[in-house]
C-alpha cells in the first residue's frame, strides 16, 4: 500500500465517429447509457483488473473489458454503502482465498439439497443471511462471458479489493490477465479514487453531450435530446458522498446462518 498509487479506476470511451448505434438499421437510437460505450479496467498496484490475458487477446478477445462504462459505475455505486462498512475480522475469510472457495462449494451443495428441519421460508432467510453481506461486496460482471471474479471490503482499517479468475476460461485458455491476488487501500483513498471516477465520467460525457446536441451523429441515430440533457444533468448532480453511509448488517445473524450452513452447533466468534 502507497499513498501514491495509480489511478484505480480507469476508462476510455469509444470515439463518437465509431460508436454503433443500437436497433436496427432504419431504427437505430441511443440514449446516455448507450453514449458511455468503452473500454475500462482497474488497476489495482501492478495488477490490472478487466484486462483479457495475452492469449485470451490472440484468440479475439479486446485488452480491456468492453461494454458501457456507467455499468462499473452505477455496480459500484450500488456496492458503495457496503464496502465502506467494517467487516468482523473472523468473516473476511468467506471473502477470498481458499476459505472462500471451499464455502461457495459448501454453500452450494446445501442449496441443492435443503435441511429437512427447515420450512420454505426459513431456508431462504438462512440463505439470504449467509450469502447477501458477500453479494454486496462482490462487482457484478455478470454481463461478461466468462465474467471476473472481483471483492471489495473493508476490514475498519483498510479497504481490500480481491480477485480470484483461476477458473476464468476463454476459449480454453485463461481469460484475465490477473489471476488472484489483493490489493489494500486506505478508506480515504478508495473513497477519493471513487469521487475521481464520478468526475471523470461526468466530465467527459458533458463534452460528448455537448456535441451531440450540436448535432454530433448521423441523422439516421434517434436519440431524445432534452431527455439526454436532463439525465446528464441528474447523473452529474449525483453526491457520491452520500453513498458512503455505511450499511448496518446484522453480523449475529450472518455468523448465526454460516454456522447452520456448515453444520456448526455454535455461530463464529469475534
Amino acid at each position: 500500500m502507497t499513498s501514491a498509487h495509480p489511478t484505480l479506476f480507469n476508462f476510455e470511451l469509444t470515439p463518437l465517429d465509431h460508436l454503433r448505434p443500437w436497433g436496427r438499421p432504419g431504427q437505430h437510437q441511443l440514449h446516455w447509457f448507450g453514449l458511455t460505450d468503452g473500454q475500462y479496467w482497474i488497476q489495482a498496484g501492478p495488477s490490472t483488473l478487466l484486462e483479457y490475458s495475452e492469449l485470451a487477446r490472440t484468440r479475439g478477445a479486446p485488452r480491456y473489458c468492453s461494454y458501457q462504462v456507467v455499468r462499473l459505475y452505477e455496480d459500484l455505486m450500488d456496492l458503495l454503502p457496503s464496502v465502506v462498512e467494517p467487516v468482523p475480522a473472523s468473516l473476511a475469510p468467506y471473502l477470498s482465498g481458499d476459505h472462500s472457495i471451499a464455502w461457495e462449494t459448501t454453500f452450494r451443495a446445501w442449496r441443492e439439497i435443503p435441511p429437512a428441519q427447515l420450512n420454505e421460508q426459513q431456508f431462504r432467510d438462512v440463505a439470504d443471511a449467509a450469502s447477501t453481506w458477500i453479494g454486496k461486496r462482490t462487482l457484478d460482471t455478470s454481463y461478461l462471458s466468462p465474467s471476473a471474479k472481483i471483492r471489495l471490503w473493508f476490514d475498519g482499517q483498510l479497504v481490500h479489493l480481491a480477485w480470484d479468475n483461476r477458473l476464468k476460461i476463454f476459449q480454453g485458455t485463461p481469460a484475465w490477465s490477473a489471476l488472484s491476488g489483493c490489493f489494500q487501500m486506505t478508506l480515504e483513498d478508495f473513497i477519493s479514487e471513487v469521487v475521481s471516477f464520478h468526475t471523470r465520467l461526468m466530465e467527459q460525457m458533458s463534452e460528448r453531450v455537448i456535441h451531440v446536441l450540436a448535432g454530433a451523429l448521423p441523422d439516421s441515430v434517434h436519440i431524445d435530446l432534452p431527455e439526454l440533457r436532463h439525465e446528464h444533468q441528474y447523473r452529474s448532480h449525483n453526491d457520491v458522498r452520500h453513498r458512503t453511509v455505511p450499511t448496518n448488517t446484522d453480523w449475529s445473524l450472518v455468523r448465526a446462518a454460516l454456522a447452520k450452513i456448515e453444520g456448526n452447533s455454535k455461530p463464529l466468534t469475534l
